[in-house]
């Protein structure tokens, strides 16, 4: 049975692996976020320098809206419900 202090000591040597985990997977979460409402077209000649305009949930509104939304929804659960 483990002690007290070993758990502790534990905690304390799992931290900083806990801390850059966190880090790893929470920064391209917020960048993705972030780009998600601004108008960003990296293939366009878009460049970061330059700045973005804010367009908000514009872009999810078109995407919702396209004529390949949907079908491509169906699919994915085609697919999810033939693997399951």
């Amino acid at each position: 049975m483990a002690t007290q202090h070993s758990r502790s000591a534990a905690r304390l040597m799992m931290a900083p692996a806990v801390v850059l985990l966190l880090g790893w997977m929470l920064v391209p979460l917020t960048m993705t976020l972030y780009f998600s409402f601004k108008k960003y077209l990296p293939m366009r000649g878009d460049s970061l320098a330059n700045g973005l305009d804010w367009v908000g949930f514009a872009n999810y509104a078109r995407f919702v809206t396209s004529s390949s939304f949907w079908p491509s929804v169906y699919a994915t659960l085609v697919i999810v419900g033939g693997v399951l």
